[in-house]
This record gives C-alpha cells, sequence and structure tokens, in this order.
C-alpha cells in the first residue's frame, strides 16, 4: 500500500511540474473556504495544492475514525463502507492503515466512494478489495437506491457542501429504506470553527432523528464529538506520517513560484502571500469527528 509520503510526494511533482511553465498562480488564491465558499474541485492543480494542504490530516484523522470503528463492529474478517464526498478516497486509504494498526490486514473492504466529480489521486486499490467510485450527486443516488447494505456511511469533510434540501433527501432515504445491518456507523468529519460546527452537527441531528424512525437508537449525542486535547504534531502520534520536506517548502513558499514574482519579486496583489503560501496541517488541534454508533431496537 502506497505511503502518505510517496502520495504526496507524487502530488508535490506534478503541481511543481505546471507551476515550473512560468504561470500565474491566481487562480490558486481561490482555494479558502471564507464564508462558505467552496473552491473549484475540477481544476487538477486546485485538486494538487487541496490535496497538499489537507491530505496529511484528514488521512491521520479518518484513520483514527476507522480505528473508532473497528473497536466496536462485530465482524472485521470483512467491512463495507459508503464513503459520501470521497474525493480522491483519502478515507479508503486510512481504514487500510488502521487496519494494519489492529493487525487485522486480512479484512476485506467493499468500499463505494460517491463524488460529484471524478477525482485525480485516487488511493489505489487494494488486492481482493472491492473499489466503486460513483461520479454523481449523493442525494440522487441515497433517492434511487433501494436498501442500505454498508457497516459504515462515512462523510469526510463533507457534510457541509451538501444543501439542506440533498441533506434532507439523504435522510428521508435513511429513515424510509431498509438497513440490512442491525449494528452500522455514521461517520462524520466536522468543520473547526464554532459556527460551521454548529452547522455540521444540525446535519447530524437530522441523520440521527431520521435513523431512529427507522427503528434504530444510538447513545451519541447529535452535538457530541472527538478531539485532540492538545497541539501534538501528527507525526509525534503516528510515525507512519512524514510530510516530505520539498514539499513543505515549496507549498509554504508557494507565492514566490508565481511568474510575476519571479520576474518582479514581488506579487501582483497583496494578498497573494496569504492566500497562496498556507502551510499544510501537520498537527491535531484542528481535528473534530464524529462516530456515531445505531443499533437495531429489538
Amino acid at each position: 500500500m502506497i505511503d502518505i509520503t510517496q502520495y504526496l510526494q507524487g502530488i508535490y511533482e506534478d503541481l511543481q511540474s505546471y507551476v515550473d511553465n512560468d504561470v500565474c498562480l491566481c487562480k490558486f488564491k481561490e482555494l479558502n473556504f471564507e464564508a462558505g465558499a467552496i473552491p473549484d474541485y475540477t481544476d487538477i492543480n486546485i485538486q494538487q495544492l487541496y490535496l497538499l494542504r489537507y491530505a496529511f490530516a484528514y488521512a491521520f484523522e479518518y484513520s483514527r475514525m476507522y480505528l473508532d470503528v473497528l473497536s466496536q463492529i462485530d465482524d472485521t474478517n470483512h467491512i463495507s463502507v459508503t464513503s459520501v464526498g470521497c474525493g480522491s478516497m483519502i478515507d479508503y486509504w486510512s481504514l487500510i492503515h488502521a487496519l494494519e494498526m489492529k493487525s487485522k490486514m486480512d479484512c476485506s473492504i467493499r468500499y463505494v466512494g460517491i463524488d460529484i466529480i471524478d477525482w485525480n489521486y485516487k488511493i489505489p486499490q487494494r488486492q481482493n478489495d472491492e473499489v466503486h467510485y460513483l461520479i454523481g450527486n449523493a442525494a440522487d443516488i441515497f433517492t434511487n437506491n433501494s436498501q442500505f447494505i454498508s457497516d459504515v456511511y462515512f462523510f469526510p469533510k463533507s457534510i457541509s457542501e451538501f444543501s439542506d434540501s440533498e441533506l434532507n433527501a439523504m435522510a428521508n432515504s435513511f429513515s424510509s429504506k431498509k438497513i440490512q445491518k442491525n449494528r452500522f456507523f455514521v461517520c462524520i468529519s466536522l468543520r473547526e470553527d464554532q459556527g460551521s460546527m454548529d452547522r455540521d452537527m444540525q446535519k447530524t441531528k437530522c441523520l440521527i432523528e431520521a435513523i431512529s424512525k427507522n427503528g434504530f437508537y444510538t447513545k451519541w449525542p447529535y452535538n457530541r464529538y472527538a478531539y485532540y486535547d492538545c497541539n501534538d504534531g501528527i507525526v509525534s502520534l503516528d510515525n507512519d506520517f512524514q510530510y516530505p520536506q520539498g514539499a513543505l517548502q515549496f507549498v509554504t513558499n508557494l507565492n514566490m513560484e508565481c511568474v510575476n514574482y519571479k520576474i518582479q519579486e514581488m506579487n501582483c496583489q497583496s494578498d497573494c502571500q496569504k492566500y497562496l503560501s498556507r502551510w499544510p496541517i501537520l498537527r491535531v488541534k484542528h481535528i473534530r469527528y464524529q462516530v456515531i454508533m445505531f443499533e437495531r431496537m429489538s
């Protein structure tokens, strides 16, 4: 299985080769989430910078979420996952990493990733796993779905990107359609700042209420979440997480790679450095997540 360092190194080399063509980097300033903005993920270069900034931390966070699942699941010989807004399938990598940590590498995975965009840099499929990548709106896919068969429904930093009507469509499916498992999990990665997190957790509440109408219960309050009460570096908690040094240098000085900077030794706008040269997330203080176990009422 590719390690996270190799994965990021490959993305860095591809972005470096694009930037080496002396291009203007203004479009990368749109890679921010201020006031609910959603970047243009259809642009492969935006994908590259997004993954270099966030995939490292997300891979760690999702692996911890899957460790929580694995500690509570009945059968660790096989696990089925539906990842809603899966992007490049970082959470699939994280599940494999969690299985490695649990010495459960014989566990086979059935993974269904759903995303509106066909992402580049998908995590390669492991031998003996069954992996499907569905391109479309998850709300439509849930609406057309006849039953729910997965052990885990995973929202990797995606719940905020669904409108209320889309979220309601998914909730309606959860409340009215057959759920095959007697025990299953909904895993939600939340945004960090309080206002955004509160909005995300209202969507959690909607899903919990919907699933409860279908004969299931959970002990998890919708506004409870897991977090780290420290700001340790991820590498200090898991030595498998080594951020490639060349990529770190590149990402944190990206404003200096712009063709305008190379010509004038200054950026064309005052906000270039602020938006272009952001550090990747390398510490745990940003992590907020929910792993909600549902059990069928007898």
